[in-house]
């Protein structure tokens, strides 16, 4: 019979929390496990790759259960992948493989439990993969797997049965194993496709299709609250525009809301929420929406210490500025503004420094982000520097055009406030 290995993974961009990164698992899937247990002609899948009916755990445990290799990825510490994979540790003596970013094994951060496992580590470069690593670790994860087939009876990797070596592992029927094969080789995984399908629609502006497709991504996953999903969802709502830009907006702040925004610590969510509330203000010139909209940036800024809750944080604090019936605070104001400006320049310096910089795909951003700050403060030299740095014009560049309709406001409240 065709051995099996099941990925336990997430999909899409997810965020760790700790650090404020985002990782791109579908790149650590598709570019260096899929492909490597496919050279070897073991069938290699994921939840998402499953065609659901009933109640999608059942699948899901039975092939935690039943694979002849269940390989987890705990990369971001999510709770689910980490709860997965001690279930596979309590069903099977061995054949289980974690892999987790090197920045966890780096900072130490790998809870005290994991740490009694072998882990595999590689470097991720968030939303991208060097070229080497992968096939660094792709040569890596192959020699691992061929050396557990030669074995008779592979090495225990499970702490459950190192402790518990009288338990019995079961196995895949005929027909289960049958059902397994019947999953598309080229299949990504549905969900996957679909998001990839609704960001594609997104691109091109076609936002009904492009919920479509997400619509149909969070009905096939076991989670209806999919954080990933469901601020997608939110984010191409209110650019949607329709059927009016605030109820669009309206729309997309009621779907965040499941997500509980209000206690959440997700970056992203609060992200949104401050976007959400940031346009709405600007439609109704709602004072009320302002200060909602500073106090999500703010937050996702000092949870995620990103440059872009930074810069919309230090912007919401020039704009009260401005709004501010009493000098002590305008200068309060305009002075928290300019302290996030000049903390997120220095965010922005070690980015730049890092060695991988070249590779990220929001370089575009990092530099008007770079021009708005020294803006901000007053440096127009420097602000120029970086604006020249960016490439295409305002016409066919959405963060060109962003920077320069942000740069006209701030004008207009350093004129307002005469700084």
């Amino acid at each position: 019979m065709k051995k099996t290995c099941f990925v336990i993974i997430g999909y899409g961009i997810k965020t760790d929390f700790e650090t404020g990164r985002d990782i791109n698992l579908d790149k650590t899937y598709t570019n260096i496990i899929k492909p490597v247990f496919k050279k070897l002609g073991i069938k290699c899948f994921r939840s998402s790759d499953l065609k659901q009916s009933g109640v999608i755990d059942v699948k899901m445990y039975e092939h935690i259960m039943k694979a002849d290799f269940v390989v987890a990825d705990i990369s971001t510490l999510n709770a689910n992948a980490i709860y997965e994979l001690g279930v596979r540790h309590a069903l099977r003596p061995n054949t289980t493989i974690v892999l987790c970013e090197d920045e966890l094994v780096k900072n130490k951060r790998l809870p005290f439990d994991i740490n009694h496992v072998a882990i595999h580590s590689y470097t991720h470069h968030g939303k991208a993969l060097d070229f080497d690593e992968v096939k660094r670790i792709k040569k890596h994860l192959k020699e691992l797997v061929k050396a557990i087939l030669e074995k008779e009876n592979p090495d225990v990797d499970s702490p459950v049965y190192t402790f518990l070596p009288t338990l019995k592992p079961p196995m895949f029927t005929k027909e289960e194993l049958e059902e397994i094969m019947e999953i598309d080789e080229n299949n990504d995984g549905d969900i996957s496709k679909l998001l990839e399908l609704a960001k594609q629609e997104q691109n091109n502006n076609n936002y009904d299709v492009a919920l479509h497709y997400l619509n149909d991504a969070l009905a096939l996953t076991a989670n209806q609250n999919d954080s990933y999903i469901i601020q997608k969802l939110a984010l191409y709502t209110y650019k949607s525009k329709k059927p009016s830009a605030v109820s669009s907006l309206n729309k997309a702040k009621s779907i965040l809301e499941t997500l509980d925004p209000k206690h959440t610590t997700n970056p992203e969510t609060l992200g949104l929420m401050g976007a959400i509330n940031k346009r709405l203000f600007e439609e109704l010139n709602d004072e009320a929406y302002l200060n909602e909209s500073l106090h999500y940036y703010e937050r996702g800024y000092y949870v995620k210490q990103d440059y872009y809750n930074g810069i919309n944080t230090a912007f919401l604090y020039a704009r009260k500025a401005s709004m501010s019936a009493e000098k002590f605070e305008t200068y309060s104001n305009y002075g928290q503004a300019v302290k996030i400006w000049k903390d997120t320049l220095e965010k922005l310096n070690k980015i730049v420094n890092e060695d991988n910089f070249d590779e990220r795909d929001d370089q575009d951003w990092i530099y008007l982000t770079f021009a708005e700050a020294y803006f901000g403060l007053g440096k127009l030299n420097r602000e120029e520097a970086y604006f020249s740095k960016v490439q295409g014009t305002k016409d066919t560049n959405s963060a060109i055009r962003s920077y320069l309709e942000q740069k006209e406001k701030l004008k207009k409240i350093k004129a307002k406030i005469n700084i």
